[in-house]
């Protein structure tokens, strides 16, 4: 039994140093935690999107967490690494969630903040990622939203093997929202993979192919400024503002959004809301 304790309070301990880390160091993009035993001491080792927010001017800021960490969790002789993400911060799914946690604290419409997140994630050459939002979105009552893209699994053995998890928080006026995020990695191995051996003729073939591919011009999809909502009567220049404030810059993002969300930007009203989206299809028809 002495054995099992000391497992159980080892790993509660982690857990509870994770969740003291990441409120800490709250702004530079926290990404993930090791701890390792050596007979020198406790190593940490954290990934960080922002490395200087964490180590401070002369070291100030990771001295004082060494401290904490010492008279909190009497962790003997600790020793903190700070390791960079750099370019695979888009890969690693607590610092998205936390990237796009701020991103909703600053203002920005949810729809527009998830789908940015998702497109940025594939972007980066994930095979899958699943962003879910949930809170007082729109209205008074609790709503859960979520933008997924590419291949995610849910459960099971695979899932926690090949899933990459964050979470956030997201402070709002109107309360506080969940954010969750999850990531396959562009070299996550799944069970069900198949790879064929082709022949040299049959190798030939898909290389044509893939030139064919690149020679074809890649269909632009077309945005209308924003500028053109004036043409509705009742709608000025400060509504457009409005718009852009919330991180919307075409006519095609609001033909995509409902009532509700279109209503939820501060400052534009219901009735607002269903002026606008009457005459949107005609303005859009005008323009092209």
């Amino acid at each position: 039994m002495t054995g099992e304790r000391t497992f159980i309070k080892e790993n509660t301990n982690r857990v509870l140093i994770k969740e003291f880390l990441i409120k800490k160091i709250e702004g530079a993009g926290f990404g993930g935690m090791n701890i390792q035993r050596t007979p020198m001491g406790t190593r940490i080792n954290i990934l960080v999107e922002r490395p200087g927010m964490v180590i401070g001017k002369g070291g100030h800021k990771i001295k004082e967490l060494t401290e904490a960490i010492i008279e909190k969790f009497k962790v003997d002789n600790p020793q903190i690494e700070i390791e960079e993400a750099g370019g695979r911060a888009s890969l690693n799914a607590q610092i998205m969630a936390e990237k796009l946690a701020e991103a909703l604290e600053r203002g920005w419409h949810f729809r527009r903040a998830g789908h940015s997140t998702v497109r940025r994630i594939m972007d980066s050459g994930a095979k899958g990622c699943q962003v879910i939002i949930a809170g007082k979105l729109t209205g008074a009552r609790h709503r859960t939203e979520k933008f997924t893209e590419g291949h995610v699994k849910y459960c099971g053995e695979v899932a926690r093997e090949v899933m990459n998890h964050g979470y956030a928080i997201a402070k709002l006026k109107a309360g506080v929202l969940g954010v969750k995020v999850r990531i396959m990695k562009p070299d996550a191995v799944l069970p069900d993979e198949i790879k064929l051996h082709l022949t040299e003729k049959e190798k030939q073939k898909e290389v044509k192919k893939i030139e064919t591919k690149k020679e074809e011009k890649p269909v632009e999809k077309k945005v209308t400024p924003l500028k053109n909502l004036t043409k509705i009567q009742g709608i000025g220049p400060s509504i457009v503002k409005k718009f852009e404030k919330a991180g919307i810059n075409s006519l095609e993002e609001i033909f995509e959004m409902d009532v509700d969300d279109i209503a939820s930007i501060q400052g534009i009203g219901g009735k607002t809301a269903e002026n606008i989206l009457k005459s949107l299809k005609k303005i859009l028809e005008e323009v092209a």
